[in-house]
């Protein structure tokens, strides 16, 4: 009977050892690309792109994400973009956006890549969607359905900050550090500091990142505005002055 029992033991045994691998969920030669906005894992369901919270620059750029869903590659691939949606006739390659050849290294999964914004005032009056996705070559395909598209709102509108003029301790009001709101005012600011001011300055206590900034750094952003100023009219035969005609001052 033991003999029978320790028979059977190895049978099992062998059986187990003569099953097949377990497949992959995807061929070995299959490579798909997932896309989001943003650096973070998070995907956002659009991403308004607001010309007027932004810098004078001629050109900003919105990050994007990749993940590879298949396997990878000892190779350096490369992939592009196409509009796949949205209002395509308002934006246009070339005069509002500019896409490139992207390149997913050798080896990796998941990568950061720019799609570069040119300065416009075509959307004062009116915003504009677009919609982006991949354009599948022998290097990758699309991905999940849920990820496998980017939406940007464009958009050009000024909207003065609520905390500009009061602002309740422990906090100071915008106005203390860049004086008499103005649109011209607003953008030339964001401009100089990288950012638009909409921040709150802490009064006391830790500033809370990333909508909070201490006093000290008001005051540092206050004081470049001020010598960059000063720069700007001597740069230029007119002083600069705003929507109104006011001249741009700072306290």
């Amino acid at each position: 009977m033991k003999n029978i029992t320790f028979a059977i033991l190895i049978c099992s045994l062998l059986f187990i050892g003569c099953e097949e691998e377990p497949k992959s969920l995807f061929p070995e030669d299959f490579s798909g690309l997932n896309l989001w906005l943003g650096t973070n894992t998070m995907k956002p369901d659009s991403l308004e792109y607001n010309y007027a919270f932004k810098s004078l620059n001629s050109v900003d750029s919105i990050m994007f994400s990749v993940r590879l869903t298949g396997f990878s590659s000892t190779q350096d691939r490369t992939f592009r973009l196409k509009p796949i949606g949205g209002d395509t006739t308002a934006i246009v390659e070339g005069v509002h956006y500019k896409l490139k050849d992207y390149v997913l290294k050798a080896n990796t999964y998941q990568d950061v890549f720019p799609v570069y914004i040119y300065r416009s005032s075509d959307f004062k009056n009116k915003s504009a969607k677009i919609v982006f996705g991949l354009k599948e070559n022998e290097n990758f395909k699309k991905g999940i359905t849920e990820r496998s598209d980017l939406k940007i709102v464009f958009r050009d509108k000024f909207s003065k900050p609520a905390h500009w003029d009061v602002d309740p301790l422990p906090y100071y009001r915008l106005s203390t550090f860049f004086g008499v709101y103005s649109d011209v005012k607003f953008q030339f600011i964001t401009t100089i500091i990288g950012e638009a001011p909409v921040f709150k300055v802490r009064y006391t206590g830790t500033p809370v990142s990333p909508n909070e900034i201490s006093y000290t750094r008001a005051q540092y952003y206050q004081n470049r505005c001020k010598s960059e100023l000063i720069r700007y009219n001597q740069e230029h035969s007119q002083p600069l002055r705003d929507e109104n005609n006011v001249l741009v001052v700072f306290p």
